[in-house]
C-alpha cells in the first residue's frame, strides 16, 4: 500500500526534490505551498497563517479519505540579509512568523493526526545555521536553532504515541528559491564555502531528499538533527 505523505514547501528547491523522490518510490504525496509545483497533489497553504493551515489540513483529510498521513516533511523557510544590530523588528518578526510559527503550526496539525492514529513521522528541514552563526544572517540562524529545539520537544511529547520527529540540517545546496538569500553572485563567498567543504562542491537537492525520506522510514531515530553538509561543519582551520 502506498504511503501517504505531505511536503510543506514542496513546489520548489529541496521540497520539490523530496516530492519527486517520494513519488518515484510509490508514495502518494500532497504538496502544501503558496503556489503549485511540477508534481504532487497541490493544496494552497501559507504556513504562517493559522487559518490557511487549518483549511489546508481539512483538504488533506478529504484527499486522504480521513486517513492520517504516514509522514510529513516541512521544508518552507525564508532568509533575510542583515547585521545582528541592524535588523529591524519587522524583519525579525517575519523570520520568526514563517520559520518558527509556521513550522510549529504545520507540525501541530500533522502531529495531532498522527497521535490519534498512533503512528507517523515528521521531518523538519532546518540548516547547519542551527549550529553556527552566519554573518549578516543572524536571525535566520536563530530561527533554524528554534526549529531544531522544536523537533526535540515534539519527539519527546509524541514519542509515546508512536510518532517520531527528526530534522535534516543541510549545508550549502545548489538550489535557488524566491524566499532564500542567494550568495550565488558573490564569487568570494561561494569560493570560501566550496573550499571549506571537503567534497569541494555544493550538495544537490536530491542528496538532501534522500536523507529526509530515509528519516521517514527508519524506526528508531527520534529527536535528532542529522547534518547533511559534506563535512562542512567538521572543517576547522584550513591551510
Amino acid at each position: 500500500m502506498a504511503r501517504k505523505g505531505i511536503v510543506v514547501g514542496g513546489a520548489g528547491g529541496i521540497g520539490q526534490a523530496i516530492v519527486e523522490a517520494a513519488i518515484q518510490a510509490g508514495d502518494e504525496v500532497i504538496v502544501l505551498d503558496r503556489g503549485p509545483g511540477s508534481c504532487g497533489h497541490f493544496v494552497a497553504c501559507d504556513q504562517s497563517d493559522p487559518a490557511s493551515v487549518e483549511k489546508a489540513f481539512a483538504a488533506i483529510d478529504e484527499a486522504f479519505a480521513g486517513a492520517s498521513p504516514d509522514w510529513m516533511v516541512a521544508t518552507a523557510s525564508i532568509s533575510r540579509r542583515h547585521g545582528v544590530l541592524d535588523a529591524d523588528p519587522a524583519t525579525i518578526l517575519e523570520l520568526l512568523k514563517v520559520n518558527v510559527l509556521g513550522t510549529a503550526l504545520v507540525a501541530q496539525a500533522a502531529g495531532r493526526r498522527m497521535r490519534d492514529a498512533r503512528g507517523g513521522t515528521i521531518v523538519v528541514i532546518t540548516s547547519i545555521a542551527a549550529a553556527q552563526a552566519w554573518q549578516n544572517e543572524s536571525f535566520y540562524c536563530v530561527t533554524k536553532a528554534a526549529q531544531a529545539a522544536l523537533v526535540q520537544a515534539l519527539a519527546v511529547e509524541l514519542g509515546p504515541y508512536g510518532v517520531r520527529v527528526n530534522a535534516v540540517g543541510p549545508g550549502p545546496v545548489d538550489v535557488t528559491s524566491r524566499d532564500m538569500v542567494s550568495t550565488r553572485n558573490d564569487g568570494q563567498i561561494m569560493s570560501d564555502i566550496i573550499r571549506r567543504t571537503p567534497g569541494r562542491r555544493l550538495a544537490a537537492p536530491h542528496e538532501i531528499a534522500d536523507v529526509a525520506l530515509f528519516l521517514t522510514r527508519t524506526t528508531w531515530v527520534n529527536g535528532q538533527t542529522l547534518y547533511v553538509d559534506g563535512g562542512y561543519l567538521a572543517s576547522g582551520m584550513l591551510e
